[in-house]
């Protein structure tokens, strides 16, 4: 049974997890009727569901002939990754001005929260309450739209990500935490990056692990070697240089 608020979102949930750890395999035809039995679910959100997942490309559609697990690849990945830290680069760079006590407390209580979490499911809900704060405070309309199309595949493989080296997320956290009650916004652009990308590397050695990648071999790099300083600092303005965004951890 589906208990998430939005049933097209939880039928994508459920699907992007059986994908993400090998459960369902690229090629794989989705039983449709059993699907929707096994969930209790009508064909309509399941078919909403299918949409969503053909959006973030682990779903392929041919018209009039079902829908098939397509092949999930390191550069989508990476992709999904690098723009969520842009996207997440943006609602940085307005909290860090307009932090209140009330809305700080608030961060800190979910960092806490996160850190005080035994499971991997737990710590990822707080963490994605610590980012939905700062999109909430700082973000317009039309960003939040754009945040929230990430719910998909990268929420997904972030939670691999946790399983597999919590404490490195415990650590990234309470990096950007620290660097958003300082208020210097290059700390805190660094922090939240930092993070995003390097869940991102995470996730796909995670996903390598667990097969997923099907016989794909794809360079795993460093943060230094993304080179999403440049891309920061052409939206942002020019507030962050490259020496920034390494992170020895990743190195390896």
């Amino acid at each position: 049974m589906i208990s998430r608020h939005k049933t097209s979102d939880a039928i994508a949930d459920v699907l992007v997890g059986r994908i993400v750890r090998g459960e369902l395999r690229p090629g794989d035809r989705i039983d449709l009727a059993a699907v929707a039995a096994e969930l209790d679910v009508s064909r309509a959100p399941l078919r909403e569901a299918l949409i969503l997942l053909e959006r973030d490309g682990l779903v392929d559609m041919p018209l009039h002939r079902g829908a098939y697990v397509a092949q999930l690849g390191v550069d989508a990945v990476r992709e999904g990754f690098t723009l969520y830290a842009l996207l997440s680069a943006l609602t940085v760079r307005t909290v860090v001005g307009r932090l209140d006590a009330s809305t700080l407390d608030r961060l800190e209580a979910a960092h806490d929260r996160a850190l005080a979490s035994t499971g991997a499911v737990d710590f990822e809900r707080h963490a994605r309450e610590f980012r939905r704060i700062i999109n909430v405070h700082a973000a317009g309309p039309h960003l939040r739209s754009l945040l929230r199309t990430f719910n998909g595949l990268v929420r997904s493989v972030s939670l691999l990500a946790i399983e597999d080296d919590v404490e490195r997320e415990r650590e990234y956290l309470s990096e950007e935490l620290a660097a958003l009650r300082f208020g210097d916004l290059a700390s805190a652009l660094d922090a939240t990056v930092r993070h995003v990308l390097g869940t991102g590397e995470q996730a796909i050695r995670s996903l390598r692990a667990r097969g997923v990648f099907d016989g794909q071999e794809g360079e795993l790099v460093g943060l230094e070697n993304l080179d999403l300083a440049s891309l920061v600092e052409a939206v942002l303005g020019g507030t962050v240089g490259a020496a920034h965004f390494t992170d020895p951890e990743l190195l390896a």
